[in-house]
């Protein structure tokens, strides 16, 4: 690693790993995660997609990707940075991310959510800061698994339980294969979180996931349109501005969240993934009117508050 690589990492390091600003990056990583359900919906709507032809959600996931690595890569070379990958290694690594990362993940999670209720997408979704967290366990010695970390995870998985709880009374209809697809999602995108940590060591963590998300979204495109999981264009027009929207936040949570992913221990940053559901729901509220069941989400809240806090609080105890 030459100096001038060196002295960026380090400088990176300190805004990305330092004690208040990597809670603020995490913050607004969550809030634009947390808005991209809502404007899913409202681009759905403009493109006329139902939301039950997969491959059509395929294909409109490929798009979002590809917007979102596009900017990454746009960021990247405004700071004068490389481009291009400089041997074919390179380009392989960065193929075999976006076939774990992007492909994958999207394939497995949305077949897995064809097959499954909404309630069991809800929870399961919500193992992804587990599986997170023993892979990285599994992968880095300085992130050792503890019972805090394992607490913290159930907690998650009760808080989803909570949020979803006035649908439980209706029954669960349960899928193992459905399930497994799902698990499978979680899996992926967890060991992608892993392999962009393990890659961008001398690298750019932007420049990877920029790469990662053009390469997956490019190929999710194809897929899709190999499926006739096509969009109408001509009727998309309304679906302009939240696409345009999506596609910025993406792109701006990509860029940090790769950045997070590189600098901090993986547990530190994928427990807050349990977040997601309980603000995804206050967002759909305030942007779609969605009902609100304000008694549940509090309760959701503080008990995903008190497992983040049992994660992020702990000392880290490499693993001998």
């Amino acid at each position: 690693m030459n100096n001038t690589v060196h002295l960026r990492e380090e400088r990176e390091k300190a805004l990305y790993a330092g004690g208040v600003s990597v809670y603020a990056f995490i913050i607004i990583v969550q809030f634009f995660w947390a808005i991209s359900g809502p404007l899913t919906k409202m681009s759905y709507a403009g493109f006329g997609v139902s939301g039950e032809d997969v491959f059509e959600v395929i294909h409109f996931a490929g798009l979002r990707l590809c917007g979102a690595g596009i900017i990454g890569l746009a960021y990247h070379v405004f700071r004068g940075q490389r481009l291009l990958p400089e041997s074919l290694a390179d380009f392989w690594q960065l193929t075999k991310l976006g076939l774990i990362m992007g492909v994958a993940q999207y394939l497995f999670f949305n077949f897995g959510a064809a097959f499954s209720s909404g309630i069991q997408t809800s929870i399961l979704s919500s193992a992804g800061a587990f599986c997170g967290i023993l892979i990285s366990a599994l992968l880095f010695k300085e992130d050792a698994l503890t019972p805090h970390k394992v607490l913290g995870c159930i907690l998650g998985v009760v808080a989803v339980v909570i949020l979803n709880w006035e649908d439980l009374h209706g029954g669960v209809t349960t899928s193992l294969f459905g399930a497994l697809l799902l698990l499978l999602g979680q899996v992926s995108g967890s060991f992608g979180a892993a392999y962009v940590k393990i890659i961008s060591r001398g690298r750019s963590a932007i420049w990877v996931g920029g790469w990662q998300s053009v390469i997956s979204g490019t190929l999710l495109i194809v897929i899709g349109v190999c499926g006739n999981g096509a969009l109408s264009f001509d009727s998309g027009r309304s679906a302009a501005l939240p696409t345009a929207v999506l596609i910025l936040t993406s792109g701006a949570a990509l860029i940090f969240s790769n950045q997070l992913y590189k600098y901090n221990p993986l547990s530190k940053i994928m427990i807050f993934s349990l977040l997601s559901p309980v603000l995804g729901v206050f967002s759909s509220a305030i942007m779609l009117g969605d009902p609100l069941n304000s008694g549940h989400v509090f309760a959701s809240l503080i008990i995903n508050c008190i497992g983040v806090a049992l994660v992020t609080t702990e000392k880290q105890i490499p693993r001998p």
